[in-house]
């Protein structure tokens, strides 16, 4: 069993990939100018005291696995990758792997194919794993 498929689709169901998938490339370039930081802190004064937006981190005072990745982020655009590093530990990995999955999305729908991720046990206990241990390098190593 693969966990990848591929799958054979339309011209117009392509452009319809790409679309999506430019407008999460779009929305998370956008969210690095826009932070929503400043809003939770009128709305909510006494939950987000942290300088963070992170529900996780201002309640239970835990960084999550994915805390400091907007900072992360916006030092992995500029080429720092310290400074990413020091955000989130694990962002230069996460991003990275991201972006040949975007890369990859995007490749296939030229040619006309989508891709369907398959899980099972095994890919879930990984994910899980892999999870897991995002969450411990951002609790000991991260900077919140």
């Amino acid at each position: 069993m693969s966990f990848i498929l591929l799958k054979r689709i339309s011209a117009a169901e392509s452009w319809k990939v790409r679309g999506l998938l430019t407008g999460f490339i779009l929305f998370a370039l956008l969210s690095m100018e826009f932070y929503p930081l400043n809003i939770l802190h009128r709305i909510f004064p006494n939950i987000f005291t942290h300088q963070s937006s992170c529900i996780m981190l201002n309640v239970f005072g835990i960084p999550c696995p994915f805390c400091g990745m907007s900072h992360a982020f916006s030092e992995l655009l500029r080429l720092n990758f310290s400074k990413s590093i020091y955000y989130n530990p694990s962002s230069v990995i996460f991003f990275t792997f991201l972006a040949f999955m975007c890369l990859f999305i995007f490749i296939s729908s030229l040619f006309n194919y989508k891709i369907k991720i398959t899980f099972n046990k095994k890919i879930l206990l990984i994910s899980l794993t892999g999870l897991i241990i995002m969450w411990l390098l951002n609790i000991y190593f991260g900077h919140q």
